[in-house]
């Protein structure tokens, strides 16, 4: 399922529902199922900006192999670079446009971020 994130202050951000339950997770929302549709409160931006930008520096710190050194071993091993389809993501790559919604709309006292499930057509 596509989740679609949306403030007045920027564009709108889509993430499938798992991506999306890893980022609202990781801004400190105990969620099994992403809802179908929720809210982030201009009061709460600052404390979930927070949230997020921890836990993607503790990601960093997890996940510290870079792609140049994967790379580097791939062709020392002479593999193929996997398609990028089947590339993983960091949270900090997955959770940039999101967060970056989020500081452009606490910069507007009167925004707030909201989702919403739907259909992708």
């Amino acid at each position: 399922m596509l989740i679609t994130f949306s403030s007045n202050s920027s564009g709108d951000v889509l993430m499938l529902d798992k991506h999306a339950l890893l980022v609202l997770n990781a801004l400190g929302r105990a969620y099994e199922t992403v809802p179908a549709e929720g809210v982030i409160t201009h009061a709460q931006l600052t404390e979930s900006i927070e949230a997020l930008e921890k836990a993607i520096a503790e990601d960093k710190k997890e996940n510290v192999k870079d792609a140049y050194q994967e790379e580097d071993e791939r062709e020392e091993k002479g593999e193929d670079k996997p398609h990028p389809m089947q590339e993983p993501v960091s949270l900090a790559r997955r959770a940039f446009p999101l967060l970056e919604m989020m500081k452009q709309a606490l910069k507007n006292e009167k925004d707030q971020v909201v989702w919403r499930t739907g259909n992708a057509w």
